[in-house]
């Protein structure tokens, strides 16, 4: 069968490396750096699982400019190209994703067409109705940024936004795609599908802003955040998972996710999702007092060199500290001992050699 992906981030990538293991994959965009680097077998994408995935397995995968060539005989389309974003209102901007899918369901239509962006609620519905095709179905992804391939291969549960045949074609393909076996799935409304990708980021994002306060509160008191995260995990009801407190969300999911479903949130009848944005800025304004007070000369922030941007979180507290006259820069490559106090959101082994010189509040140093 041949699938074509419109799309060359990273949740298009990673669709595409899954599904050319069993199928003829062709991916589109108008990106020729990154189109020549899929046809040339250099794939970029930050994932533990990417290196022994390509050694194990063939793929058929290429990459072209041209949609209409990509388009040509596909029996599926997953539609997936990066959100834009307003730079004054940063509302998504959804006209390439809407044209794609019009140039799918006219060009293929008998073919399935498998929506994976983030999408506001009722988007799906709308292109059903915009262009015909009762094949348009949302299929939302949950990975974990780095393991973006991971979360395809080995799947904790699958969702799609139809009950009929088109959303059990959907399912079946993505289940394809895993290496995994006896997979949970849902087939679920259109709405209700783009409400759970939402949610669940709104979610994740509570529960970080949780232990991130928990820190916050511990740092300003002199207490050991350590001991009482431990304690707290004890109760069966929270669990040790995503228990470990950072300097922010760390994507953005979250602004997207609050801006697509800003209108079903008020402060009325939603007032902890409301809040959840105020609640990452106040933990930056919080660390960012602590930076200060220990009088820094220079502020490195440590971003691995496959990093495209900092974090929300960080770049909140960089501007913060540049507000009050501290200069900052961003590490690309592992800091050596010096006097520069480097930020870092998460602790690893290389920096552990400079324990003095880092500023995080990783409290586990899990990977």
């Amino acid at each position: 069968m041949k699938i074509a992906i419109i799309g060359l981030g990273g949740v298009a990538l990673a669709d595409a490396l899954a599904l050319a293991r069993t199928h003829e994959v062709v991916m589109t965009g108008p990106v020729p750096d990154r189109v020549e680097a899929i046809n040339t077998g250099a794939f970029d994408l930050c994932d533990p699982a990417l290196a022994p995935y390509l050694a194990r397995y063939p793929l058929r995968l290429s990459a072209s400019l041209h949609t209409d060539a990509a388009l040509d005989g596909a029996d599926a389309v997953i539609v997936a190209p990066p959100l834009s974003f307003d730079p004054e209102t940063g509302a998504a901007q959804l006209a390439e994703l809407d044209s794609r899918i019009e140039m799918a369901a006219r060009r293929r239509p008998g073919a399935l067409i498998v929506v994976r962006s983030a999408v506001p609620v009722g988007y799906c519905a709308a292109r059903r109705a915009e262009t015909g095709s009762p094949r348009i179905v949302y299929a939302p992804e949950f990975a974990r940024e780095g393991h973006r391939l991971s979360a395809v291969l080995h799947p904790q549960f699958l969702i799609v936004g139809d009950r009929g045949a088109a959303g059990k074609k959907a399912l079946a393909l993505l289940a394809e795609a895993a290496l995994s076996n006896a997979i949970p799935t849902r087939a679920i409304g259109p709405a209700e599908a783009e409400l759970t990708r939402h949610l669940s980021t709104l979610f994740q994002a509570a529960r970080l802003a949780y232990f991130n306060e928990l820190d916050s509160y511990a740092l300003h008191h002199g207490l050991d955040a350590r001991q009482i995260i431990d304690g707290v995990s004890l109760d069966p009801r929270i669990g040790p998972h995503a228990n470990n407190p950072c300097f922010g969300y760390s994507s953005r999911s979250l602004p997207l996710s609050v801006n697509m479903l800003a209108p079903h949130l008020d402060p009325a009848r939603t007032p902890l999702l409301a809040s959840l944005e105020t609640a990452h800025s106040a933990r930056a304004q919080a660390l960012t007092h602590q930076i200060v007070q220990r009088a820094p000369g220079v502020v490195a922030f440590y971003a691995p060199a496959d990093a495209t941007a900092l974090p929300s979180g960080l770049a909140q507290i960089r501007a913060r500290l540049e507000a009050s006259g501290i200069a900052t820069y961003v590490q690309r490559t592992l800091p050596q001992a010096g006097d520069d106090m480097v930020i870092a959101q998460r602790m690893t082994a290389e920096l552990a050699a400079i324990p003095a010189n880092v500023f995080t509040r990783d409290h586990f140093m899990r990977r």
